[in-house]
């Protein structure tokens, strides 16, 4: 696989898990929906540092995780925090529906 296809999945994927779609994310990156589709694809010749940055920001992901073929490797360190600890309190809320 490229590094193209790789960062295209890797980009799909934290695109979805924070459940935005194509077009949201372009507004947010001031991108066109047609360059996230084609970055998804792996069809997106030159993106650019600028840009990426911003997918990053955006995604809540580091550049590294843009390039990782297999992102369940990936180490999460949790760093404990007030406002880390109540946004874990609503996501076990979410999940066992307290």
């Amino acid at each position: 696989m490229s590094e193209r296809e790789i960062l295209g999945q890797n980009v799909k994927r934290a695109r979805q898990v924070k459940r935005l779609t194509q077009e949201d994310l372009a507004i947010k990156v001031r991108l066109a929906k047609d360059t996230i589709s084609n970055i998804e694809r792996g069809n997106q010749v030159n993106l650019g540092l600028k840009n990426m940055v911003s997918l990053c920001r955006e995604l809540d992901i580091s550049i590294a995780e843009l390039f990782l073929e297999d992102p369940a490797s990936l180490q999460i360190k949790l760093v404990i925090s007030d406002k880390n600890v109540e946004a874990l309190k609503e996501i076990c809320k979410k999940l066992f529906k307290e």
